[in-house]
């Protein structure tokens, strides 16, 4: 497979994919996603391949050159991004297979085993599949795409799809939904205001060529501050966080793994390609990247505090997701003062943090399949009734802590080590801090597992192939540990430290 070729199959899999599962309807839909999603895993795998033997992968859409046509663009980073929507986005699939009820024949002639999430007969839950692949090539498309505009489409999509599968849960998400996407409008109205801008001034959109062209000015500076604004806005950082927990907390289990795990990834993936690649050579263009590490700063320890407050156990793995994005602005000021390591610790961290995260939602549902609740005190005897959602919950837990052996330990350390290069001990405080945080809130939860339940509690059996989807994902966050030096190669494919 040539690289144009990856390149091209990375994208148009997870399109066709939904295509297809919208068209077989219910009784197809998750045997087509599932197909979709091993198919997308060989592809990106493919890709990093290419990328690693040959360098930067480009393919020119439609034959025209830019700056009239579109170039797709794949480099280190951009394939390790999608790499890790690959993995955890399969982790997903199988998850949701099982969730919306199409398991296998004889759990579903079982009454006495909880499917999990609900039922397979709901007019709308096939839906998922089309939705959720929809976003998944959005996703793909948007880290390859070269120019400015293509970038906007690409989050548009993403962002509709994602109000999308929040809206799955129902009546009782309608106002969450809701919320997002008006702060999704929000954010690609500004980020499309400064395009706009760029456009007018400089007559391409093409990242390479505007780079060259860029020159400093009020309309740069105001146009910079607009997309920074709006992606902000769609990432959820701390201050515009506020609609988050909402649309995570109320959507289904896997539609709330996918929102925390990668969608909310896409606006922190622009912010660096901003910063440090499109205006990194303006001059004081060092202060937009410090402001958006006080930010993360104050979203690590806002996102910490929210989250320990929680008595519900999905709003506290929400608040805790907006702690965790805090971790990937505070690498930006370092990774914009070319110090070492700064990115390679951020997208390691992005990484291990999707893998727990998704995990750790998968188990919320499997909890709340089992106790018809979420309430954190009242989830006792969890680590004897399911056992195995209990380790994926401790291993996960472990690695958002930072705790060794795990990606997220490497991770934090590779951060902290940035930092300290830097004199940047203001990150280093941070850091350590929003890590006791995390330790705090998680490991009360974990607690819950080893206090005995009641003997009047329900006994509600909860089928194990979710189960076992949540403990993979979580087992990936803790083998990210190995993936520090292959990580720092590919990163080096487009000169990312």
């Amino acid at each position: 497979m040539t690289g144009s070729t990856a390149i091209v199959t990375v994208i148009t899999v997870p399109l066709v994919g939904a295509v297809a599962a919208l068209l077989t309807g219910r009784r197809g839909a998750a045997a087509v996603g599932l197909l979709t999603s091993a198919l997308g895993v060989l592809a990106a795998f493919g890709l990093a391949a290419q990328v690693l033997a040959s360098g930067m992968q480009r393919v020119v859409v439609g034959g025209w050159d830019v700056p009239l046509g579109i170039e797709l663009r794949a480099d280190g980073l951009a394939t390790a991004m999608l790499l890790m929507t690959a993995v955890i986005g399969a982790g997903i699939s199988v998850y949701a297979w099982r969730y919306f009820g199409a398991a296998d024949h004889h759990d579903q002639h079982d009454r006495h085993v909880h499917p999990v999430g609900p039922s397979g007969s709901g007019s709308t839950q096939w839906l998922f599949w089309p939705v959720w692949l929809l976003a998944w090539g959005a996703l793909n498309a948007l880290y390859l795409s070269g120019d400015l505009f293509n970038l906007y489409v690409t989050l548009e999509l993403l962002g509709l799809a994602a109000v999308a599968l929040v809206a799955l849960a129902g009546a009782g998400a309608a106002a969450a939904a809701l919320r997002y996407l008006l702060f999704a409008l929000l954010g690609s109205m500004l980020y499309i205001l400064g395009v706009e801008l760029l456009y007018a001034a400089h007559q391409t959109l093409d990242l390479l060529q505007l780079r060259e062209r860029l020159q400093p000015g009020v309309s740069v500076w105001l146009a910079a501050a607009l997309m920074s604004t709006g992606l902000l806005v769609k990432t959820a950082i701390f201050p515009l966080h506020f609609w988050l927990p909402p649309a995570h907390g109320s959507a289904p289990a896997p539609v709330s793994a996918a929102l925390s795990a990668l969608v909310v990834k896409a606006g922190f993936y622009l912010l660096a390609r901003l910063w440090l690649d499109l205006f990194g050579g303006l001059p004081s263009a060092s202060v937009a990247p410090l402001l958006l590490g006080a930010l993360g700063a104050g979203a690590v320890l806002w996102g910490g505090v929210q989250a320990l407050r929680q008595t519900r156990l999905k709003a506290m793995i929400a608040y805790s997701t907006v702690a965790q994005l805090g971790y990937l602005m505070i690498a930006l000021p370092l990774a914009g003062g070319v110090t070492d390591g700064a990115m390679h610790a951020a997208v390691l961290l992005a990484a291990s943090h999707a893998a727990a995260k998704a995990s750790m939602f998968m188990c919320a549902g499997s909890l709340l399949a089992a106790y018809g609740h979420d309430r954190i005190d009242a989830l006792t005897g969890f680590g004897t009734r399911l056992p195995i959602t209990a380790t994926a919950f401790a291993l996960a837990a472990i690695s958002l802590v930072g705790l060794p052996p795990t990606g997220g330990f490497v991770g934090k350390f590779a951060l902290v080590e940035a930092a300290v290069r830097a004199d940047a001990w203001w990150a280093v405080a941070v850091v350590l801090l929003g890590s006791l945080l995390s330790a705090a809130f998680l490991f009360h939860a974990l607690s819950r597992a080893f206090v005995e339940a009641p003997a009047d509690t329900a006994s509600v059996r909860v089928a194990r192939a979710p189960q076992l989807a949540a403990l993979a994902l979580a087992l990936v966050a803790v083998a990210l540990v190995a993936a520090g030096e292959p990580l720092r190669h590919l990163l080096a494919v487009g000169g990312v430290q």
